[in-house]
């Protein structure tokens, strides 16, 4: 079965772009198609902007056709956390106070993805002004896991975590004050990086707690958000608590390997309270050095993480629920 264009990673679709094997406008219909198939039951988009990103794609693989330079994030599908501004495009923060809100300006982090041609499929739901753990709290209706309809994304980000998880977007901007693009990130099995504080501006960023909130990224692999914070990140002079720091090339040192490396694993993460069958899911019979690495840890050995093992019974669940999602999740039981 042929590997939909929304499953894939940004990396993949910007070298099929580079080749000539796709078009920004063939990568979008991907991704609309999934909004239009399952969003109804995630609900992680408040404001789809479908015109928009028609016309963006359209004017991209104009751009292409010239052979111009291709910044990694030219016609890759983002979402955008409704708390961060969009010029022209209501950002409500998941609260009905702001329901008819039409920011005049866009927020830095939007700006820099836009400029690298970046398309934008949406502003995602979040917990009102940014204010929770589950994304249950939205004034326009909770966000649902995308791997489990019954189950929370996460939160405040949840709705751009559940947009990655489930193909409506191949990046998107979330924000993190005290865990809230790490935690959805987990619960949606997506890459969430919350960087340094100020590595990028936060001018745009309608705040919860200034001297805490990050923006930060979701995407489906260590590489994407790489990218994405190539893009991100930079000195911005409306935004006083940002850097003003060389920005290095994240890129740089991806496929050296683990070798040398040492990796340690915190016991007590796999002690009590954590649910049944998780803490089975560190294999035991695998040690990192076998792959280059040295361990350092509580065990002997420090242990691989197997995402599989974790909650196998919900995979099996998801294949005989019927619905929109049941056609994704056969495809990620057969990759497994």
């Amino acid at each position: 079965m042929k590997r939909p264009l929304a499953d894939r990673t940004g990396a993949k679709l910007s070298a099929m772009l580079a080749a000539g094997d796709t078009s920004a406008t063939a990568i979008l219909a991907s991704s609309q198609a999934r909004i239009e198939a399952v969003d109804g039951e995630v609900g992680a988009l408040l404001t789809p902007t479908p015109q928009l990103a028609a016309e963006r794609a359209a004017e991209l693989d104009v751009y292409l056709s010239t052979g111009a330079p291709q910044s990694p994030a030219a016609g890759i599908p983002v979402a955008v956390k409704d708390v961060l501004t969009t010029n022209g495009i209501r950002t409500t923060c998941g609260s009905k106070i702001l329901e008819g809100y039409v920011p005049p300006y866009d927020a830095t982090a939007w700006t820099r993805l836009s400029g690298a041609g970046a398309v934008l499929v949406g502003k995602t739901n979040c917990d009102e002004f940014a204010m929770g753990s589950s994304n249950e709290n939205s004034a326009f209706g909770p966000v649902h896991n995308p791997w489990d309809l019954e189950r929370v994304p996460g939160g405040s980000s949840g709705g751009s975590a559940a947009a990655v998880a489930a193909g409506e977007a191949v990046w998107a901007l979330g924000t993190d004050t005290g865990g809230s693009v790490r935690q959805p990130a987990s619960l949606c099995g997506v890459v969430g990086l919350k960087p340094t504080y100020g590595r990028i501006s936060r001018y745009g960023l309608i705040a919860f707690a200034s001297s805490l909130d990050t923006v930060g990224t979701f995407t489906r692999s260590v590489r994407d958000a790489g990218s994405m914070l190539q893009v991100l990140a930079g000195h911005d002079p409306r935004d006083a608590t940002s850097l003003d720091v060389p920005v290095p090339a994240y890129d740089a040192h991806l496929d050296d390997g683990v070798a040398g490396l040492r990796i340690g694993v915190v016991g007590e993460a796999f002690g009590d309270g954590v649910e049944p069958g998780v803490g089975a899911s560190v294999r035991r019979d695998r040690p990192v050095r076998r792959h280059g690495g040295r361990g350092r840890g509580r065990h002997a050995a420090p242990r691989r993480l197997r995402p599989e093992r974790v909650l196998p019974d919900r995979a099996e669940r998801m294949l005989l629920e019927p619905g929109p999602l049941r056609r994704r999740a056969v495809w990620t039981a057969r990759r497994r």
